[in-house]
């Protein structure tokens, strides 16, 4: 039996005459009065049993398909007994003026809907248009899906995914919402938008690290915002998470997301000028919804944390991206700053020409180092598959030491400050990561060429 008990609680009463507006399964599993009140059951059972008939409204469903779904192989021994005090409970619970919401019938029990909704078609409705509106208008397509997903108050069904059904549907539901944020992220990119997403992509991508297009995603905002060196280590990691979870290699889409930034491809470069939308109300993030890998760093574990970015990338990794299109899409810029301090850390491998100063730098490895003969982007004109081999050629970005002109004084002058000192030595550690990365990538795509 229930631990609740009762027969559940109203969490804003109504006047006059109430009856069901809204049955909510995106989250807490509640009802909504036509009055404005919320109605939440009480125990976790009568939760389980209330979304059960909601997702199969309308449908009879037997007395053992309800026992199994509320008490799985363990029922007590008067489970028909059992339920029908439940089926009580939510009867005395839903407010039903002239309006039975379950019925009994000889085999089992059925809800009646009537004329009220559920969340769910409300947001399988709006995420399906944003989708059918991405190509042609991203503008509208990121309000639709931003309002599509501003419906979930936690992950589906919370606390009553107990039996096959609710477990099943849950998990449907999950795959529905991860598909909409994709497409969210997606539209924002269309707009011109990607200084701002990348938080947002690089926790989707820690929780969902078999989600390629996340990772797809993530690259292309990485490198319109001129981050080329990031957006080439996403590749890695996700290559190295797949290939030690699943023993598979990336896909055909991710592979020529890598080709087609290690070419400067034109595609990458932002879309041309649109309208940007009005701003839209701000959408909540799914906060209580666990991180099915427990990484709170987006890089993960044994990481050190990268450069500072600027304040407007801190987002809350789960919240929705704002939709609004940027006027002036960012245009691609030779990194600067901490990155180029490659030669003061005593590397002259990729990290010094994996094509770190925007499009038409050239892609190498010089000739002795460890990545063997250098690859070169091609000329302009050249198609965006080709990746050609040249021995002995190297890239030439121009990249100065960090007691230079990269934007830190000489190290002498400021040893008296710990914070910079920290810093500067966090910076040296990611370039270091970031140089084995590209060394190992440039190392296999060089063997690809050999094979073919």
């Amino acid at each position: 039996m229930d631990g609740g008990g009762g027969a559940g609680g109203r969490l804003v009463a109504g006047a006059g005459r109430v009856t069901v507006s809204e049955f909510r399964l995106l989250g807490p599993v509640t009802v909504c009065d036509t009055a404005g009140g919320v109605i939440a059951p009480s125990g976790p059972k009568q939760r389980a049993l209330l979304a059960t008939l909601v997702l199969h409204a309308g449908q009879l469903l037997s007395v053992d398909r309800l026992v199994e779904e509320l008490w799985g192989s363990a029922p007590p021994a008067n489970a028909s007994n059992a339920l029908q005090a439940h089926v009580a409970r939510l009867r005395r619970l839903l407010p039903a003026p002239g309006h039975e919401w379950i019925s009994t019938l000889p085999t089992g029990y059925l809800l009646a809907p009537g004329r009220a909704s559920t969340d769910v078609a409300r947001f399988t409705r709006l995420s399906g248009q944003g989708r059918a509106a991405l190509p042609h208008d991203p503008g509208q397509a990121a309000q639709l899906l931003q309002r599509a997903l501003s419906l979930w108050r936690g992950p589906a069904l919370q606390d009553s995914r107990h039996g096959p059904l609710c477990t099943a549907e849950a998990d449907r539901l999950e795959e529905q919402r991860l598909t909409a944020l994709e497409a969210l992220y997606e539209a924002s990119l269309q707009c011109g938008r990607s200084t701002g997403i990348t938080a947002g992509l690089e926790r989707l991508s820690a929780d969902h690290p078999l989600r390629e297009r996340f990772y797809d995603l993530l690259m292309l905002a990485l490198y319109r915002g001129g981050r080329q060196a990031e957006a080439l280590g996403v590749y890695e990691r996700a290559r190295r998470h797949l290939i030690t979870t699943l023993g598979i290699e990336p896909g055909p889409a991710l592979r020529a997301r890598l080709e087609a930034i290690l070419n400067h491809c034109p595609t990458l470069t932002p879309p041309p000028h649109q309208t940007p939308p009005p701003p839209p109300s701000p959408s909540p993030s799914l906060h209580q919804h666990p991180s099915p890998t427990g990484r709170s760093h987006p890089s993960g574990p044994g990481r050190p944390p990268g450069p500072a970015r600027p304040r407007g990338d801190r987002t809350d990794p789960m919240a929705l991206p704002a939709p609004a299109c940027a006027a002036d899409p960012p245009a691609l810029s030779p990194l600067t700053g901490p990155a180029a301090s490659a030669t003061s850390a005593g590397m002259t491998g990729p990290v010094a020409s994996a094509g770190l100063t925007g499009p038409g730098a050239s892609v190498g490895v010089p000739a002795g180092s460890p990545g063997g003969a250098g690859l070169v982007a091609p000329a302009a004109g050249a198609g965006c598959s080709d990746v050609t081999g040249s021995a002995g050629q190297t890239g030439s970005v121009g990249l100065t030491d960090l007691g230079g002109s990269a934007g830190f004084a000489d190290p002498a002058g400021v040893a008296g400050s710990a914070d910079l000192a920290g810093e500067l030595a966090r910076l040296r550690a990611r370039i270091e990561e970031l140089a084995r990365d590209q060394q190992d990538l440039l190392r296999r795509i060089q063997r690809e060429q050999a094979i073919h």
